[in-house]
C-alpha cells in the first residue's frame, strides 16, 4: 500500500540513490492548492488546468549524505511538474522546508493549441503565436508531466554521477520535447514571435499580462 503523505509548497524531499546517498529537491508550486482551488473555473485558461494531481519541482547538482552539503543555487532540474505519487514512494522523504519566493519560480514552456489556434504556453500565460500547423508540429514541444524518472536520471547525469545511472538512461540532452528552455533556438524564435525578451523571468512576463505570481502564495 502507497504510503500517505502530507506535503507543501517549500518542502524540501530527498530521493535515496545508494546507501546512505541521495539527491534533494523542492516542491516549488501545487496547481491543485495554488490555482485550481484559487481560480474560479470560468478564468482558467492555461495548462495549470491539466496538472491538479502534480507538483512542481526543482533539484539540486550532486550526491550526499545529509542535506547540510547541499548547495541550493546549483539548480539540476530547473522547474518540472511530476505527479504527486511521486512523493508516496518509499525512497522519497520529506526532510526540510525552504519558504519558495515568487519571484524566482519558473515553469515549462510549451506549446499549446486550443480552437484552432496556437499559443506559447507558461504557466498561467498563453500567448498567441501566429504559426501554422506545420510550424506548431515542427516545434513539437507540447504540455507534459512525468513519474519523477527521468528528473531523477538528469539530475545524476548533470551532477557527473553517471556511475549511477543504467547505461541506456544516459543521454546528451533530456527533456527537449516538454520544455522550450532546454531548446534555445526553438524558444528565442518564438519570444521574438511575441515581442518579448527571453531572459526576463516568468515574473515579469506574467506580471506584464496581469497575473501576480505572488497572489498564489498567499
Amino acid at each position: 500500500m502507497a504510503k500517505r503523505i502530507k506535503y507543501k509548497t517549500g518542502d524540501i524531499f530527498s530521493i535515496e540513490v545508494s546507501e546512505n546517498s541521495f539527491i534533494y529537491g523542492r516542491i516549488l508550486f501545487d496547481p491543485n492548492e495554488q490555482y485550481l482551488k484559487k481560480t474560479p473555473k470560468e478564468e482558467q485558461f492555461s495548462y495549470l488546468d491539466g496538472f491538479g494531481k502534480c507538483v512542481l519541482i526543482e533539484t539540486y547538482k550532486g550526491v550526499f549524505s545529509s542535506l547540510e552539503e547541499v548547495d541550493f543555487s546549483k539548480v539540476a532540474i530547473k522547474s518540472n511538474f511530476v505527479r504527486t505519487d511521486m512523493l508516496k514512494r518509499e525512497d522519497v522523504k520529506l526532510i526540510g522546508y525552504e519558504p519558495v519566493q515568487p519571484q524566482g519560480v519558473s515553469f515549462p514552456e510549451v506549446m499549446s493549441m486550443y480552437n484552432s489556434k496556437y499559443y506559447f504556453s507558461v504557466g498561467e500565460l498563453k500567448i498567441p503565436v501566429n504559426i501554422t500547423y506545420e510550424e506548431y508540429d515542427e516545434i513539437h514541444v507540447y504540455p507534459t508531466y512525468g513519474s519523477g524518472y527521468w528528473e531523477l536520471v538528469a539530475t545524476l547525469v548533470w551532477s557527473d554521477r553517471k556511475d549511477l545511472v543504467e547505461e541506456s538512461d544516459i543521454k546528451e540532452s533530456y527533456f527537449i520535447a516538454d520544455d522550450l528552455r532546454y531548446s534555445p533556438e526553438k524558444r528565442n524564435k518564438i519570444y521574438a514571435m511575441i515581442g518579448e525578451n527571453p531572459n526576463q523571468s516568468y515574473y515579469e512576463l506574467a506580471l506584464k499580462r496581469g497575473f501576480d505570481l505572488a497572489r498564489l502564495y498567499l
